[in-house]
């Protein structure tokens, strides 16, 4: 239900609706977050319609095998940009989701400006190399991936023969090529988040990745529908709700962890997004809520049903959705009875979940909620820049200003005083070239240990504050401390920003590295969370966006936060 523009006073009165960080930020609220119309592919496909624009394959040079090129432009508001695609088919046995692989079915570049043919020819020889590549300033996005085996031939062979696949075949987390990264941000020489700002379309965090990742998926729609036509003369396109539901398959592992960390303004803005957008929804006045009811069960029903769809499947730690769908089940029959006079109903609905739904059903209902409302939207990308990323510490403040910025930490004291505070050491693998951890006293590497030791740093700055005088300078505690400047320069900038900590520590023996993933990818806007251990989970990206073709004929673009497939239960 679209309503007038909010204005920033407007937002800034939202505060005293928004949930405190010791509610918010626990691990365990954070490893129960779902994707919301504000996730970074929800916000990108609502600019794309809303804004005009405009994809189509500019060059297809691929054959029967799939091996070729091909390159998709986008013009969007008033700029061009193209996705080079490099399609190949290496052998089975190097196929591999991690990030040391040396060679990917797919690799691909999203870039600005002009495609001549020595511009052309550059990509081909740089982007297959990926790591070892180099980039020109004005490219936004490396990606590259490879054909699923469990699903790219079925696909490929259902089509040739004049079917469809079988939603129950390709069960309800389906891609036929699946993605190990999206580089950005000035890696191998690209443009850099500055320069990325500079590019209106694509200003916004991530949604140059995000951009990236759905036209990765249209390719692998295209791709497949081509190798089923060069096979059969029967064969068939695939049905749009199936280039809908179809995604881009991802495996996430320790590698993500350590960012949410190392970027306490970043993970501030996330969840600030979050909690401003609940704020919204529970402060809607009673006419607005009332109205908004009827698609408020409407959510509900679409997340019944894809639970449904999962009952069977196991996805521990998480709640299965056999019992997620029976807390689902209670909320909506709670709405179906919930008589709405004064006040504020969708806040009464909320408080009714608190109190009655574990985490994970509530932020189902936190999604549904936060969609009802559309005067947000417009604010997000805003919202979320980061206008500095690295700080220093002040050593001119006095220790009293460093003492008060402590007491947002009154949380580290327990964390640090349980059993197995330091199990865990992190470490960057030269040979996986990503994080792992190590059993410190047990494994090597303690030795060049990464940062990521919040609680402890924390807690050996308070321990060194203690007894020291308000109207020290904090330059005199350097001094005899240069070990604490880096943990100072955290405490010192994150002051006064209600949502920049985890709160947990990365080296307890029970630190769950699932639940920090999870967030981020429902931040990205996936919807399937599969986890493979404790360390690493299986996910789907863009199951459920609408295909390129059909934006040109959309004039509104309303997330499914529940995408399913043809067959599948809705």
């Amino acid at each position: 239900m679209a309503t007038a523009m909010l204005t920033p006073p407007t937002i800034d009165s939202l505060a005293a609706w928004r949930r405190p960080a010791a509610e918010v930020m626990t691990p365990e609220r954070l490893g129960a977050a779902r994707a919301t119309r504000h996730s970074f592919t929800a916000s990108l496909l609502r600019r794309a319609v809303r804004r005009g624009w405009r994809v189509a394959v500019e060059r297809w040079a691929i054959d029967a095998d799939g091996v070729g090129e091909a390159v998709y432009r986008v013009d969007a508001e008033g700029s061009t940009l193209r996705f080079v695609v490099l399609s190949t088919v290496i052998d089975e046995r190097v196929r591999t989701d991690r990030v040391v692989a040396s060679g990917w079915d797919v690799t691909a570049a999203l870039v600005d400006g002009p495609l001549d043919p020595a511009r052309l020819e550059r990509i081909r020889a740089e982007v297959p190399r990926q790591e070892q590549g180099v980039a020109d300033p004005d490219t936004l996005v490396w990606t590259r991936g490879n054909r699923s085996a469990r699903f790219f031939d079925y696909v490929v062979e259902s089509l040739a023969a004049g079917r469809q696949p079988s939603a129950d075949l390709v069960g309800s987390s389906p891609y036929v090529l699946r993605s190990t990264a999206y580089y950005g941000n000035g890696r191998f020489g690209m443009a850099t988040y500055e320069g990325v700002r500079t590019r209106r379309a694509v200003a916004a965090p991530y949604r140059a990745q995000m951009l990236a990742a759905w036209l990765f998926r249209e390719f692998s729609c295209d791709l497949v529908e081509h190798m089923a036509r060069c096979r059969s003369v029967g064969a068939v396109r695939l049905l749009p709700a199936w280039r809908s539901g179809l995604g881009i398959g991802n495996a996430t592992g320790l590698g993500m962890v350590p960012y949410v960390i190392s970027h306490p303004a970043v993970l501030d803005r996330w969840v600030g997004v979050r909690e401003t957008a609940l704020a919204l929804a529970r402060a809607t006045g009673p006419a607005r809520a009332v109205a908004g009811i009827p698609r408020l069960q409407a959510h509900l029903d679409r997340a019944l049903g894809w639970c449904a769809a999962r009952a069977d499947r196991s996805c521990a730690p998480f709640q299965d959705a056999a019992s997620l769908r029976a807390e689902l089940a209670r909320l909506r029959a709670h709405l179906d009875g919930a008589r709405h006079g004064g006040g504020s109903p969708l806040d009464d609905v909320w408080r009714w979940g608190e109190d009655n739904l574990g985490l994970e059903a509530q932020e189902v209902l936190l999604g549904a909620l936060t969609d009802l409302d559309d005067t947000f939207d417009e604010h997000v990308d805003d919202l979320l820049h980061v206008e500095r990323f690295e700080h220093s510490a002040d050593p001119t403040a006095d220790v009293g200003s460093l003492r008060a910025a402590l007491r947002s930490y009154d949380w580290v004291s327990d964390l640090m005083g349980a059993d197995g505070s330091e199990h865990w050491f992190w470490y960057y693998a030269r040979d996986n070239e990503e994080p792992r951890r190590g059993v410190r006293g047990r494994d090597a590497g303690a030795d060049v240990e990464m940062p990521v030791d919040v609680a402890r740093s924390v807690a050996r700055l308070a321990a060194a504050v203690s007894g020291r005088p308000d109207g020290q300078p904090v330059g005199a505690l350097l001094l005899e401390a240069p070990e604490l400047r880096s943990v100072v320069a955290r405490v010192q900038s994150c002051a006064g920003l209600p949502y920049p900590e985890v709160r947990d520590n990365l080296l307890a023996q029970d630190f769950l590295p699932l639940q920090l993933q999870r967030f981020q990818l429902a931040m990205y806007g996936a919807c399937e969370y599969v986890p493979q251990s404790t360390d690493w989970v299986r996910v789907t990206l863009m199951n459920g966006t609408p295909p390129a073709a059909a934006l040109r004929r959309m004039r509104r673009y309303d997330h499914d936060l529940f995408p399913s497939l043809p067959g599948a239960p809705a």
